[in-house]
């Protein structure tokens, strides 16, 4: 017999829609299905946010702005999104592609487990679509604030292969209203920047993502990130804002000496001494691998940043969405003028 997980048991539908097959993921905020959309006849996943939460303001404009990053971000290697609602229930949802694979995490985690280290040139032929990603969230002024392994989805090369990039409920809008205050940390500790350490969270930019992905990177490339978060919090921090940055040779001496500063300038405590953009940090990692750019199409110039006119309260807006299904798009949005 099916059981209760979370809101939804299984052969339960949501919004008379989407037909719950199991539970894939949850945690303190919320719950993640695999369902069908029985409208469509495809296999979709569907993120619920607790009920409990949904009259909680700083929650719903979280799970709004995620949806605005990922529909925003269309085209990219972001996980795609075909709808935000509310449910009859009175849980806010958002409808999205059902991933199969694992995230980077565990993907990591099974090589190391047979002795085996990530190739650089494979690493970055890996997450070269993360980068690109990044940058063109970055251009429409969405930061991301939560990049980690857990945050990166290598998927089955028995169906599609590549890549996601999830999670975007941290996603800052640099032109919109703060969810994360001076003083309050957000995000994974081995791999959060300096400078939100500081408690400068508000005026955090972009090369808080470079840090981040960056991190990912040497924890990729040598199995650990760049400072222990397990050790004495003092030491910890101690060493992420202000100690030296660790070389990735002394893990990893089959590696190009050159990486040695790479490590030093993506990882820098000061965001001034950083790479100033994702697409740079990467360009710099490439040459070190050997691997040339692809020459590729020249992009439509993006002239304003991503901009989200939003009050906290987003009763109205998500009433407004209630019924109305997003199509996959294909484009991405032009910025709001």
């Amino acid at each position: 017999m099916a059981g209760r997980m979370g809101g939804y048991a299984v052969g339960e539908t949501i919004d008379d829609r989407y037909l719950v097959t199991a539970m894939v993921g949850h945690g303190g905020h919320g719950v993640v299905y695999a369902a069908v959309d029985e409208m469509l006849g495809a296999k979709v996943a569907v993120k619920c946010l607790n009920a409990d939460l949904a009259e909680d303001p700083a929650f719903k404009l979280r799970m709004h702005r995620e949806a605005r990053a990922m529909g925003a971000l269309s085209g990219t290697s972001a996980a795609q999104i075909f709808a935000f609602n509310r449910a009859k229930r009175g849980e806010l949802y958002i409808v999205m592609e059902l991933l199969a694979g694992r995230d980077l995490d565990d993907y990591l985690r099974e090589l190391e487990k047979f002795g085996a280290t990530l190739d650089i040139r494979r690493l970055v032929n890996l997450l070269t679509p993360i980068a690109e990603t990044l940058d063109s969230a970055h251009e429409l002024g969405i930061i991301h604030r939560d990049i980690k392994p857990g945050n990166i989805f290598v998927l089955d090369s028995m169906t599609r292969g590549g890549v996601r990039l999830l999670d975007f409920g941290l996603a800052k809008d640099l032109n919109a209203v703060s969810l994360t205050q001076d003083g309050m940390i957000a995000g994974s500790p081995g791999y959060i920047a300096p400078e939100i350490w500081r408690g400068r969270a508000k005026d955090a930019d972009r090369r808080i993502d470079v840090y981040s992905f960056s991190a990912v990177v040497y924890r990729a490339l040598t199995g650990v990130p760049p400072f222990d978060p397990k050790q004495p919090m003092d030491r910890f921090l101690l060493g992420v804002t202000r100690g030296e940055r660790p070389q990735l040779t002394a893990r990893r001496p089959d590696l190009p000496a050159s990486i040695d500063e790479w490590t030093r300038k993506a990882l820098a405590a000061d965001p001034a001494d950083r790479f100033a953009t994702v697409g740079k940090m990467w360009s710099s990692l490439r040459a070190i691998a050997e691997i040339p750019v692809p020459s590729r199409a020249p992009s439509a110039p993006v002239s304003e940043p991503w901009e989200v006119e939003i009050d906290v309260d987003i009763d109205i807006e998500v009433a407004s969405l209630r019924g109305t299904q997003l199509p996959a798009p294909t484009a991405v949005p032009r910025p709001k003028r």
